[in-house]
């Protein structure tokens, strides 16, 4: 399918970001729209976005592989349930090269600003490289942003006074020595109980200071075996099933997100069994890891080496805050101090900075991150939204998921993404822009299903809200119903000129 709307009658397409997103965008516009004329800016030297820049010690997915991956190209081979990030990032590779995506990559690019010309109805795209020190700018007829939310680590500016070794667990580096050290690690997330276990055995004694215990759950690892591997790999329909009955059970799963219900409840007492079977015998530990909100309230985190390693004769859990650093040593703020030989910050990213560094000026010059910032995000379904014409978002505001795989999502918005294309050269059109009043209505209705979720329920500071206490991080609802919107588009919502 062609048009005439636009020159070579394809649209000059721009995606930021060669992750696992961006990647998805660039495989399906070349399979399913026959569309080649598409740039992709990536700041690292190589594909694989979060997989790419998270290489600490036991990194690894939260959601079997078999459904962390794309339904376009299945894997049968997978060496256990749970992926480490070397296997995802080579899986990324493997998927880069059979699609020829790296030829349409420009890669150590850093987008700095995306403008909105109205005259020309184009985005106008400015871009650093590392080689060279002036900007360069590049237009397109449509913009995808896919550079994630896991992506700008965060770093409080109060640990920065730490004056030996500090790495953030996105930017790991090897070359600091842990072996036979002391070693604080600051954080309680999903990275801080993956990090911790493995590497309690070359440290001299490990520090973890915690702001808030989360709720844990054993991680069901395991390796498959070669029979199985072999059978999903020559009999297809196998790996399929295997990945629709993955995608049943998390759905279920979902329930236990609303708040009130039996399924909530019965996940809470799952939790707190789990808890009280490992730390039997230490009461005043298990009291210091036991949560104090609801289930729910902030994600949920699976392992089954986290609780044991808290027991180990090396490790100190500290609850209470962190009060200062001075030089190497840290203050809590019931008294205690320790001085460390090296910093490990697992604090998470700044997913409430949307897309920056990027700003981006939609339409009439909008400042649309800024204006983000200020308030809270607005869009159609976390993919479109009123202020920035032929832009749209994989894995935007209100699109994160706990409950399933994050690339169920994404290939949700990238088939509505490819539906709009399809509908703006049914129409000969240029431009399509999501009408305001259509915003308004999704988002009123996106709010009435948060306000039973367990997460809107309680303030207990975690990021799936904003500095104003708007939760802006998750979709409100399951993944059926994200499904069901993002297929059955009505075109009358946006104008398509």
């Amino acid at each position: 399918m062609s048009s005439n709307c636009w020159s070579n009658g394809m649209p000059e397409i721009g995606i930021i970001g060669a992750g696992i997103s961006g990647l998805c965008a660039a495989v399906q516009l070349q399979q399913k729209l026959k569309i080649t004329s598409f740039t992709i800016f990536e700041k690292n030297a190589d594909v694989g976005g979060t997989w790419l820049n998270n290489m600490y010690p036991g990194c690894e997915v939260d959601v079997p592989g078999h459904f962390y991956s794309y339904s376009f190209e299945p894997n049968p081979n997978w060496s256990v349930n749970y992926p480490p990030q070397s296997e995802i990032l080579e899986y990324i590779n493997g998927v880069a090269r059979k699609y020829n995506i790296y030829e349409h990559i420009k890669f150590q690019r850093e987008v700095k600003t995306l403008t909105w010309n109205g005259s020309l109805k184009k985005w106008i795209v400015r871009y650093g490289t590392i080689s060279n020190s002036d900007d360069e700018t590049q237009t397109f007829d449509i913009i995808v942003i896919a550079s994630g939310g896991l992506r700008c680590p965060h770093i409080p500016n109060e640990l920065l006074a730490f004056t030996g070794p500090v790495m953030h667990t996105a930017e790991w580096n090897d070359q600091i020595e842990l072996k036979k050290k002391k070693v604080a690690v600051i954080g309680s997330g999903a990275s801080a109980i993956q990090v911790i276990p493995n590497i309690v055995n070359d440290v001299q004694t490990l520090h973890c200071y915690q702001r808030s215990p989360a709720y844990v759950f054993p991680r069901f690892q395991f390796t498959f075996p070669n029979f199985l591997v072999i059978l999903f790999h020559y009999i297809p329909v196998l790996t399929w099933l295997y990945r629709c009955l993955l995608f049943i059970l998390f759905e279920l799963f979902h329930q236990a997100f609303c708040y009130g219900t039996l399924w909530n409840e019965f996940i809470h007492t799952l939790a707190t069994k789990y808890r009280q079977s490992e730390l039997k015998g230490y009461e005043q530990l298990s009291n210091d890891l036991t949560p104090k909100y609801g289930f729910g309230c902030k994600r949920a985190l699976i392992s089954s080496q986290y609780y044991a390693t808290m027991t180990r004769p090396n490790v100190r859990l500290h609850s209470s805050h962190i009060d200062k650093i001075v030089g190497r040593t840290i203050f809590t703020k019931d008294g205690t101090k320790e001085e460390v030989d090296v910093l490990i910050l697992a604090t998470g990213f700044n997913v409430q900075h949307y897309y920056s560094p990027i700003q981006i000026f939609g339409k009439d010059g909008q400042d649309v991150v800024k204006t983000w910032v200020d308030a809270e995000p607005r869009s159609y379904c976390g993919i479109i939204s009123s202020s920035a014409p032929n832009l749209f978002a994989l894995l935007g505001p209100n699109t994160g998921i706990i409950h399933n795989s994050a690339l169920f999502m994404v290939e949700c918005q990238v088939d509505f993404i490819i539906n709009a294309i399809c509908e703006m050269r049914r129409r000969n059109a240029t431009v399509i822009n999501l009408k305001v009043e259509a915003e308004d209505e999704f988002m009123d209705k996106f709010k009435g299903y948060m306000k039973n979720k367990a997460w809107y329920k309680e303030n207990c500071g975690s990021w799936f809200a904003n500095s104003r206490g708007v939760r802006t991080a998750l979709w409100s609802d399951n993944c059926i119903n994200y499904w069901r919107q993002t297929r059955t588009t009505a075109w009358s919502k946006f104008k398509i000129e």
